[in-house]
């Protein structure tokens, strides 16, 4: 809701356990894949200030969530693997390492996302699904993007799985990476941050791979 020409406040819904007043809530900017809004805020000492945020157009009102990221184990000749891919990644300015992921279509659960997100980046071919979580938010001091996680299970040595062939949009480009779940802390701590960075999703994994050792 915009801003009244008169001066005067446009108040919005206040949303349960929020504790502040909000007020002229606006489209800032609407492009083809996200839009950004401002809105006033109270607090409750009277004090005022103006929260922007960002936010996707593309999520289908039945969707779980706006995409998934898949924490795909491909156990292969006895050892366990992550299967990770890198990408290049405009905002950032730099390569980034992450788990396989993307948006959930309309029609779509999660699990259904999942299986296929991880054909069309990686080219295997899930085994098993083991685990989806509830909803998560990414940046919530800056977005409402969200996302569930999905644990899937790939047999490494099965024929479909022996040579994976991606099916990739003309505008992606992504590298796939088969790390041993054991080495993957020692993997990331090794890479060059100058030139890569790595997705917290996938670093609060690795980390708690690490702390389950010690």
């Amino acid at each position: 809701m915009a801003s009244l020409s008169n001066g005067q406040e446009a108040s919005v819904d206040k949303p349960a356990n929020c504790p502040f007043q909000l007020f002229n809530q606006e489209v800032v900017w609407n492009g083809k894949w996200i839009q950004t809004r401002q809105v006033g805020f109270r607090t409750q000492t009277g004090q005022q200030g103006v929260w922007q945020s960002v936010h996707r157009n593309t999520k289908p009102a039945e969707a779980p969530a706006d995409g998934v990221s898949i924490i795909a184990r491909v156990r292969k000749q006895d050892k366990l693997f992550i299967v990770l891919v890198k990408q290049y990644r405009i905002p950032c300015g730099k390569l980034c390492l992450e788990f396989p992921a993307g948006l959930i279509d309309a029609g779509e659960t999660a699990q259904q996302a999942a299986i296929r997100e991880l054909k069309e980046e990686t080219g295997y071919v899930c085994k098993k699904v083991v685990m989806e979580s509830k909803l998560c938010f990414l940046d919530p001091g800056l977005t409402d993007d969200s996302q569930c996680l999905v644990v899937i299970d790939i047999d490494g040595d099965a024929p479909e799985n022996l040579n994976p062939i991606q099916l990739l949009d003309s505008t992606e480009s992504i590298e796939v990476l088969l790390v041993e779940q054991s080495k993957l802390m020692s993997y990331i701590s090794e890479l060059d941050s100058s030139s890569i960075v790595v997705e917290s999703t996938l670093l609060a994994y690795a980390m708690g791979i690490q702390f389950a050792t010690i």
